[in-house]
């Protein structure tokens, strides 16, 4: 019996370099610490100062800001300053569909798929 080349086609896994998995990965695990993913469900938002970032999160300004390190180093978060106030929002729409995306998921009250 002929195979169907659709059907094989639909089945092959793309493979990334090993270069963009490591990443990924990088990102996935800065990510999954509970108090950093508060922080970029905060962000959801939009754009926060440290000082609010810190007050809303219920931590201390100096581990607030090295959460935000940790963000910043995996390309999860964007920073500005203005004067001496140092901002900071989600990179990219990607990084604001994958937080969505991971709460809705986990969220028993809105993931109902089987």
């Amino acid at each position: 019996m002929p195979s169907d080349p659709s059907a094989s086609h639909s089945l092959r896994v793309h493979r990334s370099a090993q270069s963009v998995v490591d990443r990924a990965a990088g990102m996935l695990r800065a990510g999954g610490d509970p108090e950093r993913l508060r922080i970029l469900e905060l962000l959801l938002s939009g754009e926060c100062q440290v000082s609010d970032i810190a007050g809303r999160t219920g931590a201390e300004m100096s581990t607030a800001s090295q959460r935000l390190r940790v963000l910043l180093s995996e390309d999860l978060v964007k920073r500005r300053r203005v004067g001496r106030d140092v901002f900071y929002r989600l990179a990219d729409r990607h990084v604001e569909t994958l937080i969505r995306n991971v709460l809705e998921h986990a969220d028993p009250a809105v993931h109902t798929d089987t």
